[in-house]
């Protein structure tokens, strides 16, 4: 409850933009998509631009449509939440595969494009 009275105290005044600094942070996993879907449900309808700040790879995967990774302070790849079921980079691919469910989500992905 307290994160979406965040949320909402964040939007009252029609903002431009909306930061969301580990919004998951503490939650379970139901809560964690009622805040995912909270937060993308906002930037449609209020037009906001959102920037989340998360380690949440299932964040990323649901609400993401541009995915930055920054490593050591500096911005190491971009892209979208589809393009990063196709990253060979070892340091990119060891952080967002770090759970056996990415790694096969990632190699379905794989074989659903052939």
């Amino acid at each position: 409850m307290k994160k979406r009275v965040g949320i909402a105290r964040a939007i009252v005044m029609n903002p431009k933009y909306l930061f969301c600094d580990e919004p998951n942070s503490g939650l379970d996993p139901k809560t964690s998509i009622v805040i995912d879907e909270l937060i993308k449900e906002i930037t449609e309808e209020y037009n906001i631009t959102t920037v989340v700040n998360t380690h949440d790879m299932n964040s990323v995967m649901g609400i993401g449509d541009k995915v930055v990774f920054l490593h050591q302070g500096l911005k190491y790849w971009e892209g979208t939440h589809k393009e990063i079921l196709k990253i060979t980079d070892g340091e990119l691919f060891d952080f967002i595969f770090a759970s056996d469910f990415l790694k096969d989500l990632r190699l379905r992905a794989h074989f659903d494009d052939k």
